[in-house]
């Protein structure tokens, strides 16, 4: 009798611990302090947009989300950063995202660099620098800026 009532309780203790430690991952925040619930953009022009679309990535507590802004062109330049998009894209078949098509990123981590962050999540990797005109550039060469809070 006295084991069981032990049991029981080592197993309401553990199923404590786990859920807590399930909801302390959930509810962490992994993005940058000032980009929880906000969006950067790309230039929707070539000079300062090098890959395929322009895109909006949209950063939740934890997560990012990459919404293409507009059509793609396939004459864009093959940098490291646009094919890693692409195969964030491509479980539909399509060779480019099509405008509004938004594809979930999945957990970001962040680790903070000279000058900026890179922005680690399952499908793409980011390296953003600040520029001297207060917006960010990306390894390949791509300027995004925060759009004006809603």
């Amino acid at each position: 009798m006295k084991n069981k009532k032990l049991f029981a309780v080592l197993i309401v203790v553990l199923l404590a611990l786990v859920g807590g430690g399930v909801w302390f991952y959930h509810d962490q925040t992994t993005v940058p302090k000032g980009w929880v619930d906000r969006t950067l953009a790309t230039e929707m022009s070539e000079p300062d947009n090098k890959l395929s679309n322009p895109f909006f990535l949209r950063f939740e507590k934890n997560q990012a989300y990459l919404v293409a802004r507009a059509n793609g062109s396939l004459d864009s330049k093959k940098s490291g950063l646009n094919q890693e998009i692409q195969r964030a894209f491509s479980k539909r078949g399509k060779d480019l995202p099509e405008a509004g098509e938004q594809v979930k990123l999945g957990r970001v981590k962040t680790e903070k660099i000279k000058n900026g962050y890179k922005i680690h999540t399952r499908k793409v990797t980011f390296i953003f620098k600040k520029t001297s005109r207060g917006d960010y550039r990306s390894q390949d060469g791509t300027y995004w800026q925060f759009t004006p809070k809603e």
